[in-house]
């Protein structure tokens, strides 16, 4: 009986960060579905009920498949808030294995676990929806726990592990693709060690090799699940790799309408949480060492690095690209803690992370009805069995709301602005059979420079009428159709 009190005594921090986590995770119920939410959910639903051509059936979407795969559950379900309860289970998963792992490279897990807490529950870092971001960090800290694993063992035991770390960094990866935190986090460990000779360069090779190896396997079945569909390997490479490049050349070429706006929020919401404070206290200390630290801390910074570059680069900069720097800052937490300007700046993330939830909460209450399923509702309220809509441009969560699918296959504006700039697929569309019942514009037609040429205006003018404005939106019928309309939204 003591050994197990002396057991639950020393890990009462993990304990208390569950407690903390699950707690947090209920109290995030209250915010309303988010775009990225309702459209993966939207997406999973359509292609387990009617299938279709492309990699996802009808709809595109500038993700790997896994991401899809487990908005799956909640289609099954049939209800969008399962996904909240599927991601915190997931995030309870990553606060334990942040905890396994940091103990097992000999730091300190209560710092480590405070930390991992923190980020999984605050809405300063889009905590409170269930996307790529929050759904990848679990398989990140599974991976390091694997390769952490993996430098404890020896012989096959070690290669299998390392096999293993390979095989979740890559479905990370297949979750949003920039989420490579493992591979770096690897890599720069296995340099570390072969540099100092802690290892033989065969040892190093042989390990690298069997992380690939899990690597490849994970490709392989993102490879045969494309092979499945008509979309083909082409379809796959398109969504996960070469419309990310594509995409970058757009925004950088202008109309980055909002982005510096964001840019300005995301900094904001860094500092709130105190993110930005905290890698300061890095930087000063990494200096102050003159970088004479372990290959282990090597690696801890060259993810933090990593994580940095990728949410600078992310072009959108949306809240919730920080929560990709959970990974690493909750390892730096855990590995470093013995250093006191660390364990300061821990602390104060933690308490400004806690001290962000429940502010967040109490503005949430404050707001009014969300605009977007108003409006989504009152089209379903005005539908007929068999209706459509399609919503310009990426106001996923209204088209949800409407309970109708959409015969376009963008229910994002990037994907509107990278595949179909000048509207030639949404024209076409708009003058055949299959056209949406309902046409919704959230956004000017025009905006983003779409449609330079002015195609689509007369076809609308055309073929539909405008039944109702308010709430910033527009909701057009079909001059062929005639319905009774709901309850007007509340705006």
């Amino acid at each position: 009986m003591s050994a197990r009190v002396d057991a639950l005594r020393s890990r009462w921090p993990l304990l208390v960060a569950l407690v903390v986590v699950l707690v947090g995770r209920v109290l995030l119920f209250r915010y309303p579905v988010y775009p990225d939410e309702a459209g993966f959910y939207q997406v999973a639903g359509d292609l387990l009920d009617h299938g279709g051509p492309g990699l996802y059936g009808h709809y595109f979407v500038d993700r790997p498949p896994t991401l899809i795969w487990l908005f799956m559950i909640g289609a099954a379900a049939d209800n969008v808030l399962v996904m909240r309860v599927l991601v915190g289970a997931l995030l309870m998963g990553f606060v334990a294995l942040a905890w396994f792992t940091v103990r097992r490279l000999g730091g300190n897990a209560a710092w480590a676990v405070a930390v991992a807490a923190a980020f999984v529950i605050t809405p300063e870092f889009g905590a409170q929806a269930a996307n790529g971001e929050a759904f990848a960090i679990p398989f990140v800290m599974a991976g390091f726990a694997c390769f952490v694993q993996a430098e404890r063992k020896g012989g096959r035991t070690a290669l299998l592990w390392c096999a293993g770390a390979g095989f979740l960094g890559l479905l990370a990866m297949t979750i949003k693709q920039n989420f490579a935190d493992v591979f770096v986090f690897a890599v720069a460990v296995l340099l570390g060690v072969g540099l100092r000779r802690l290892r033989t360069w065969p040892d190093v090779a042989r390990r690298l090799g069997a992380g690939v190896a899990g690597a490849v396997a994970a490709a392989a079945i993102m490879v045969g699940y494309a092979l499945t569909t008509e979309a083909g390997v082409d379809g796959l490479w398109l969504a996960a790799v070469d419309f990310r490049t594509e995409a970058d050349d757009v925004l950088a070429a202008g109309y980055r309408t909002g982005i510096e706006g964001r840019i300005d929020a995301l900094a904001e919401h860094a500092w709130i949480a105190g993110l930005i404070p905290f890698g300061l206290v890095l930087v000063v200390m990494a200096v102050f060492w003159r970088f004479r630290v372990s290959a282990l801390s090597y690696a801890v910074g060259a993810v933090i690095a990593f994580e940095t570059i990728c949410v600078v680069m992310g072009g959108n900069f949306w809240s919730h690209y920080l929560m990709g720097f959970a990974p690493g800052v909750v390892l730096a937490s855990g590995v470093w803690a013995r250093h006191v300007p660390v364990a300061l700046a821990s602390t104060y993330l933690v308490v400004s992370s806690l001290v962000a939830l429940p502010v967040n909460l109490y503005a949430l209450a404050q707001r009014g009805p969300d605009t977007s399923q108003e409006v989504g509702t009152f089209v379903k309220e005005s539908g007929e069995p068999g209706d459509t809509a399609t919503v310009l441009y990426g106001s996923a969560d209204l088209q949800w709301s409407t309970g109708m699918r959409s015969p376009y296959e963008h229910l994002w504006s990037l994907p509107v602005r990278v595949l179909d700039p000048d509207l030639d697929d949404l024209t076409a569309l708009l003058r055949s059979d299959d056209a949406p019942t309902w046409l919704v514009v959230t956004f000017e037609v025009h905006t983003w420079g779409l449609d330079p040429g002015l195609q689509v205006d007369p076809v609308i003018a055309e073929r539909y009428r405008e039944v109702w404005s308010g709430c910033t939106d527009h909701v057009f019928l079909l001059r062929s159709e005639d319905r009774t309309l709901g309850s007007l939204p509340d705006c």
